[in-house]
């Protein structure tokens, strides 16, 4: 296996990337790994990338604009520019002689997750998806466990911020650690802390920019092969979420339940080797 450092120019903003390429000639079918909430290409998917590549597909790991060794806007979550990102990593791939650019899948783990359905929605390009841990809809999952009065309450709150922004150019800006709260992912924060690329602060508004992101509307216009794996005690995504897509979801599908997993623990040990194992068996069926 050959790993090298890559990159690439969207609208004037580099991206960087990590290709994880099999031993052996090629022309190889290759798989764009999508990274969750903030996440950088260094940190969770290389374990996924490398099982990948070990059983003979391509990966490619990137970082999206503003977040680790990408240009742009530091900490700026905009999932539709999310989903650019992953069209322009695509775009990359079928340009390498090393890969087959009519067999290439996407895998998206979280909000990367998410993203991938609405990416494979609109590009005819993607043979293959396979999502873990994602949601189906953002505001269900940031708003269904308020009342209507808390609800509401958060939705003015959020009002009030845009129209700080619009009139002043000001936004409120917000750590990582204070955004990443649940116990899974304060654990997780922990743990990672010392990594650089966790160093940053999210502005306020994202959270107004996921209650937008519903990719279970986009599945009407997934017409590939679609894996979904969920985690039965996460308490980032809820399961029900991971459901919901394989519900909507046009065969062939699959849904993969994990009942005893929390959100964290699909990256690492035995559930890392369970879940790779089965979304290498959907490679090759479908890839």
């Amino acid at each position: 296996m050959d790993i090298r450092g890559v990159e690439w120019n969207l609208e004037g903003t580099s991206i960087v990337g990590e290709l994880y390429v099999p031993g052996g000639s090629g022309p190889f079918a290759a798989v764009v790994l999508c990274h969750g909430f903030a996440g950088v290409k260094e940190l969770l998917v290389p374990a996924y990338a490398e099982r990948f590549a070990a059983a003979g597909f391509a990966a490619l790991t990137f970082d999206y604009r503003g977040f680790g060794g990408s240009g742009g806007e530091p900490g700026r979550i905009l999932p539709q520019r999310q989903i650019e990102d992953i069209g322009s990593a695509v775009n990359f791939l079928r340009k390498q002689p090393q890969i087959d650019a009519n067999r290439i899948a996407l895998w998206g783990t979280s909000l990367g997750g998410a993203n991938a359905v609405v990416a494979a929605s609109r590009d005819s390009r993607i043979k293959c998806l396979t999502v873990q841990l994602a949601f189906a809809d953002g505001e269900r999952v940031v708003t269904g466990n308020m009342s209507e009065p808390e609800k509401e309450k958060f939705l003015n709150t959020l009002r009030r911020l845009q129209e700080r922004r619009e009139k002043t150019g000001r936004e409120t800006m917000v750590s990582l650690e204070n955004v990443l709260t649940d116990p899974q992912s304060a654990a997780f924060y922990e743990r990672y802390a010392d990594h650089p690329a966790l160093n940053i602060e999210i502005p306020m508004l994202t959270v107004a920019e996921t209650l937008k992101h519903k990719p279970e509307a986009a599945l009407a216009s997934v017409n590939v092969p679609l894996l979904v794996i969920a985690a039965g005690k996460d308490s980032v995504n809820p399961p029900e979420e991971s459901v919901r897509l394989f519900q909507l979801a046009k065969e062939p599908k699959s849904l993969m339940m994990l009942d005893d997993a929390t959100h964290y623990e699909l990256y690492e040990g035995n559930y890392l080797e369970i879940v790779s194992l089965r979304q290498i068996d959907w490679f090759t069926q479908y890839l």
